[in-house]
């Protein structure tokens, strides 16, 4: 009975439907068709910008441009990070180093129907071999890691902060990168980020890194106290070791020294080494500087270091014993030296140099305000009194804030504001360099000559006579105040003319912050 009355219910309303027939109007909805989207988009991490202009066609109403407020778009990576809401993507390609499924999305807002493009995103790297920048960025001084990336002879692009993305935790006031290239197997490169805040060891290949890369957890089996830093990291290259450096030194901030020493199990840093006892508690504080021959291959199994509290050099040396490398002995002044390892005078700057077979250079200022020169030959078993430079003919010198010292020639340089000078030391004249232009309110944070820290040069992926000139080229930063913090800052190569006593600029970068430390990272 039930069947019944459904079929008399049921047969009225079919014969409704067959009766209007033809009074509806059906459309076909709208396709639309994306192109100019590769497949896969390659870009440089940091360095170039993600840009894509896709070109949107619909079947009813043609060209869909960006500012047609009826549709959306939307480009994503993965499932959740958002690029973008506009038609066309222009962004820096701030990502780390990998592949990334992304899609573009066009989305009707009337009818809710939408079309989507998969691509894939494909992100290189900056930081395979070139200059890495360390900047201090901003009033707080926050450490950021720039690179002028070399990707091949003829192609050079600066990569910007490059480290939020890569594990560095927040950190300020930087110092310096320790770099320690090694072809000891089992031993990766060395690539250390140094502030006043920590240090944290840098993949070799990608830059990332993390806590558990913390130079206090990573490098020391007593690590220093929580308010004490490494700020400074030497190596040492001698000449029996073609695979790595036969000694690491690591400088803080409080001015004690430790060391790690290859090939006798002691490639770890325990406790400071500038005491006179192994093991005891330091009995002075050192300079952040370290003196050695940058000799290559290595010729020398010493360096020197600098007591500031009574003003004296002292010497390292890897000896025969794990207890003698532990120490640091006063060096003896023999009767009729040519000047004495007991200044009492202060420690200005020191670096090491392939002058001479590795001279050790050092600018130190007495009581009276008056500076000296004295150079110390490494090369062998070091120590060597080389020359002693006084009354240097070198104006403005007590206001310089930048020193460095030429690996070929008897020069000094040294920068006051915006102006560098070179200081022949064997002349004892003074030079204005006019071909470094920095601008009046532009003042010079850094000059530097960054010499190649391989064993071997011969091993570099460029070992033509040209790159390796590069190392001897003065490099000269400066940060206007004009400028944004963030983008003030710039860096510049200048070869050294030791015949005319001269620099002629060969190439600038522009648009970092402040500049502390310039380092090639080698290949």
């Amino acid at each position: 009975m039930k069947n019944k009355i459904l079929l008399i219910v049921l047969l009225p309303l079919l014969a409704a439907c067959l009766d209007d027939k033809g009074n509806y109007h059906y459309r076909e909805l709208p396709v639309l068709d994306i192109t100019g989207i590769p497949s896969t988009v390659e870009v440089l991490g940091n360095a170039e910008r993600l840009t894509l202009a896709p070109r949107i066609i619909s079947s009813h109403e043609g060209e869909i441009t960006g500012d047609n407020s009826n549709f959306a778009f939307l480009y994503k990576s993965g499932r959740a990070d958002t690029l973008a809401r506009t038609k066309d993507l222009d962004t820096m390609a701030n990502f780390r180093v990998g592949t990334y499924p992304c899609h573009f999305t066009v989305t009707d807002l009337r009818t809710g129907l939408s079309a989507s493009v998969p691509f894939t995103l494909k992100v290189t790297s900056t930081v395979y071999e070139g200059y890495m920048v360390l900047c201090n960025e901003g009033s707080d001084a926050r450490a950021r890691l720039d690179m002028i990336s070399r990707l091949s002879a003829d192609r050079i692009i600066p990569a910007r902060d490059l480290m939020p993305t890569l594990g560095l935790p927040l950190l300020h006031h930087a110092t310096a990168i320790g770099f320690a290239p090694t072809l000891r197997p089992g031993v990766e490169t060395i690539i250390y980020l140094l502030t006043r805040e920590g240090g944290y060891l840098l993949n070799r290949d990608t830059f990332e890194t993390g806590e558990e890369q913390n130079i206090k957890t990573w490098d020391f089996i007593a690590p220093p106290p929580d308010d004490e830093h490494v700020i400074k990291y030497f190596q040492l290259v001698g000449p029996d070791d073609p695979l790595g450096p036969l000694a690491i030194f690591a400088i803080t901030d409080s001015g004690n020294l430790y060391g790690q020493f290859y090939g006798m199990g002691g490639e770890t840093f325990e406790k400071p080494i500038n005491t006179a006892t192994p093991y005891a508690a330091p009995d002075y504080h050192v300079a952040p500087f370290a003196g050695f021959s940058k000799a290559r291959p290595g010729n020398g199994t010493t360096a020197i270091f600098y007591d500031i509290d009574n003003k004296r050099f002292v010497g390292w040396r890897y000896g025969t014993s794990d207890a003698a490398r532990r120490v640091l002995t006063p060096l003896v002044d023999p009767p009729g030296a040519l000047f004495s390892f007991n200044t009492g005078m202060d420690l200005v700057y020191m670096e090491s140099t392939r002058f001479s077979g590795g001279i050790v250079q050092a600018l130190l200022r007495d009581a009276s305000g008056k500076h000296v020169v004295l150079s110390i030959n490494m090369s062998g078993d070091g120590f060597a009194r080389e020359a002693k430079y006084e009354n240097l003919n070198a104006p403005d010198l007590d206001k310089a804030t930048a020193h460095a010292f030429h690996s070929q020639y008897p020069f000094l340089f040294y920068a006051v504001g915006n102006t560098v000078y070179l200081h022949d030391l064997a002349t004892n004249s003074t030079h204005a360099q006019t071909a470094v232009d920095i601008g009046a309110t532009e003042s010079i944070t850094l000059l530097k000559f960054n010499l190649y820290e391989s064993i071997d040069l011969g091993s570099l992926s460029d070992p033509s006579a040209g790159f390796l000139a590069r190392q001897h080229e003065l490099i000269v930063a400066s940060h206007d105040a004009s400028a944004p913090e963030s983008s003030g800052g710039k860096v510049g190569f200048y070869p050294v003319n030791g015949t005319t006593r001269t620099l002629s600029k060969r190439v600038e970068y522009t648009g970092f912050a402040r500049i502390v430390d310039v380092v090639y990272r080698e290949r």
